[in-house]
């Protein structure tokens, strides 16, 4: 009697390519079963997996700090996955955040800091670099984000993220939502937009859709020098829309004009 399985069907992929994951840093084969390629182009030779944006911020994070392993990182909303998995594992200063509104604000929450990155309990000049994947379109403040995250960087520092920038919009930021003194939430589009949460099945609001010149709106509310790097490249599995990595590099001294 033959008992051997029945063989298993070959998985097919609408895409697939063979490069180098700069996150597991192996020859790795890229495969997607969805034409929306930003969400869907993994690596299958990554631990659970990672997409694009994660790919695209590994290979900034490694161009502008390769010494990233030991500096001190603050990452705000971290995956399980990707590059956050690895930074958090090969980083002796690295802390992970999310945000608890329920519990008491720099505590630890489920394994993880509680921070506002609105309003964060950090101390001054605390860390060389912050971290944050799609985290930028979902704060009421955007401006006062990125002065709290300016205030926790060391001079020099760097704050390294991804978030959507839409090819049609020249206008900086665009407001989808905002939060009322109440504490309720005021939609101002006729159909909210939500993302992935890795902490709430319910998801996170988009409050703000970002355009062009969001670099120089980034350097108005703090005085960051700005760089965004967009791509397209087959052989490290970054393809499909919103690619960019943004990188705001604190300056070592202070401009002397006035900011709004």
């Amino acid at each position: 009697m033959n008992t051997q399985a029945p063989a298993r069907p070959e998985e097919k992929y609408l895409l697939e390519i063979d490069g180098y994951c700069p996150i597991c840093e192996h020859a790795a084969r890229f495969v997607a079963k969805d034409k929306w390629l930003r969400g869907a182009l993994s690596c299958a030779t990554c631990e659970n997996g990672s997409v694009p944006r994660e790919r695209a911020l590994a290979h900034m994070l490694n161009r502008v700090a390769p010494d990233w392993r030991n500096l001190r990182i603050h990452e705000s909303s971290p995956a399980t996955r990707g590059i956050s998995a690895k930074i958090r594992r090969q980083c002796a200063g690295y802390i992970g955040s999310h945000f608890f509104p329920d519990q008491p604000m720099g505590t630890i929450v489920q394994g993880y800091r509680n921070e506002n990155l609105e309003a964060q309990t950090f101390g001054d000049n605390q860390f060389d670099i912050v971290i944050s994947l799609d985290v930028f379109e979902h704060v009421f403040q955007p401006g006062r984000m990125i002065q709290e995250i300016h205030r926790t960087l060391k001079p020099g520092g760097m704050y390294i993220c991804t978030f959507p920038i839409r090819k049609h919009q020249v206008d900086s930021h665009v407001q989808r939502a905002r939060l009322n003194a109440d504490g309720t939430v005021e939609h101002l589009v006729e159909k909210p937009e939500y993302h992935g949460n890795p902490i709430n099945s319910e998801g996170a609001l988009v409050t703000f859709d970002y355009g062009y010149a969001i670099h120089q709106m980034i350097s108005t509310w703090a005085d960051f020098d700005v760089e965004i790097s967009r791509f397209s490249k087959q052989d490290m599995g970054v393809l499909g829309e919103y690619t960019e990595v943004i990188v705001c590099t604190k300056r070592r001294t202070a401009n002397a004009f006035q900011r709004r």
